[in-house]
């Protein structure tokens, strides 16, 4: 979902991270089927601390059921979700080609739960996925910023 003022982004948005999801798709190990990751672009959906709608959740089945009488989908299993919540005031202000990598460098960053929450994901290779992101977004073109919140984070994929 967008609002009016994020509508050219969401819309800029779509092809590449299409492509990139594509590209990503494929086994990682573990227990882990599915990876929902939600890039927030509504300012009123947020929580009053500003953070981010869905800290990470696995969830081991979600409902295909279509909401307000469209069409039902299959159910999904062993899905992880988590959402990306950018800067407005510096999303808004930024030049249309600062805008993908910018939110790129977001979500990488944001996935760094994925090697926090390893012991509950199982076996799923949470390094492979971030350095594939990573030169998965590259191949496309896009180029970002790799800073990680954690130092211990950092030291595990700094060679990748």
């Amino acid at each position: 979902m967008v609002g009016q003022d994020t509508q050219k982004i969401g819309s800029a948005l779509h092809a590449p991270f299409k492509e990139l999801a594509n590209r990503l798709s494929g086994d990682y190990g573990g227990v882990m089927e599915h990876l929902w990751i939600d890039l927030e672009l509504l300012r009123s959906h947020a929580k009053e601390d500003g953070s981010a709608k869905h800290p990470f959740r696995f969830q081991k089945r979600v409902s295909g059921r279509g909401p307000f009488g469209l069409p039902d989908q299959p159910d999904s299993f062993n899905v992880g979700h988590f959402s990306v919540r950018p800067d407005f005031d510096r999303l808004l202000l930024l030049p249309m080609d600062e805008v993908i990598p910018y939110v790129l460098s977001l979500i990488y960053r944001a996935s760094g739960v994925l090697i926090e929450k390893k012991k509950k994901l199982g076996a799923f290779d949470a390094e492979l996925f971030l350095t594939r992101f990573k030169a998965e977004s590259h191949t496309l073109g896009f180029e970002f910023e790799s800073l990680f919140p954690t130092n211990e984070l950092g030291r595990k994929l700094k060679g990748k």
